[in-house]
């Protein structure tokens, strides 16, 4: 197992501006089965934003720009930018990072990790949740950025890993909110029409609105010239502001709790099943029961 003494050891180095333990304990969670780790809650909540959206709809250009917004204006910051994985090694390809360099130059605070997708469905890497987990206990940063890999409509399970998700579109999908009203519009927090330079932005963030409901969680950027991207960063320190005064922000992490059990278990289940031969004249409920008496009698803590 993965333990708490283990992390603090790891993540030491880094309050002192030295990232490689950290960076080595993000690999240790990445490369271990989710059963193996075991992640304390902290004491000390921060802000986990996801931002997701279709291919194309400039989202590395928006994270960079995020990081350069909430650095310079004195926050900690970590990005995880979700990448698809190599055909060879599995490992991520490495272009979020490659495209965010221009934004780490002189912001030595900042720590971005790319990490690869694995198959795992809904455009997030499976070891996501412990990952994010490991960077707030930490306690080394104010905002945790995690960008999917461009998703479709019912890509989702990014709600459930970040405290607030941003849903980025842009002009010229075709009628955008059908696109994605499927699945990303009922779990999205906020949404950015980027690159709202072009042509039919104002009618997007208006549908968008009337879709959502709530004119204040549409915003307009384009991210290429940074324009607008203050105005996210501040109506993420709002939300930040609003989800701790309320109570909200325990109240949706105590929910997710039992989804994240149920996705361990889910792991577990298929990591024994893989390894049974099965009798194909079985009934279906009979290798069911096959894998979980397995399941059930390899199961330790």
């Amino acid at each position: 197992m993965f333990e708490s003494d283990q992390i603090e050891t790891l993540v030491a180095k880094g309050r002192e501006g030295h990232w490689a333990p950290l960076a080595r304990a993000v690999t240790v969670i990445e490369n271990s089965p989710p059963w193996e780790v075991s992640i304390p809650r902290a004491s000390r909540p921060c802000h986990i934003v996801g931002i997701t959206g279709p291919p194309g709809a400039g989202k590395s250009t928006l994270t960079g720009r995020l990081i350069e917004s909430f650095a310079d204006d004195g926050q900690r910051v970590a990005v995880l930018a979700i990448d698809p994985s190599s055909p060879l090694s599995g490992g991520a390809v490495l272009g979020d990072r490659v495209r965010m360099e221009t934004y780490l130059n002189g912001r030595p605070g900042v720590f971005v990790r790319s990490l690869a997708s694995r198959g795992s469905h809904g455009a997030v890497a499976g070891s996501t949740r412990n990952i994010a987990r490991l960077l707030e206990l930490s306690g080394l940063f104010d905002i945790v950025l995690i960008e999917t890999v461009g998703a479709g409509q019912t890509e989702v399970a990014i709600v459930e890993v970040a405290d607030t998700v941003l849903l980025v579109t842009v002009p010229g999908l075709g009628d955008a909110v059908q696109t994605i009203k499927a699945g990303l519009m009922e779990v999205a927090d906020a949404f950015i029409v980027n690159m709202a330079d072009r042509p039919g932005a104002s009618e997007t963030a208006r549908h968008l609105r009337l879709a959502a409901g709530r004119v204040d969680a549409v915003y307009k950027t384009v991210a290429i010239e940074g324009t607008g991207v203050d105005q996210v960063r501040d109506g993420m320190y709002a939300r930040w502001k609003s989800l701790l005064a309320d109570g909200q922000l325990e109240t949706r992490r105590l929910e997710k709790w039992g989804s994240d059990a149920a996705l361990v278990a889910e792991a577990w289940v298929a990591d024994c099943a893989g390894g049974l031969a099965l009798d194909p004249h079985a009934t279906m409920q009979d290798s069911v029961d096959t894998i979980l008496k397995e399941a059930s009698r390899r199961w330790s803590r």
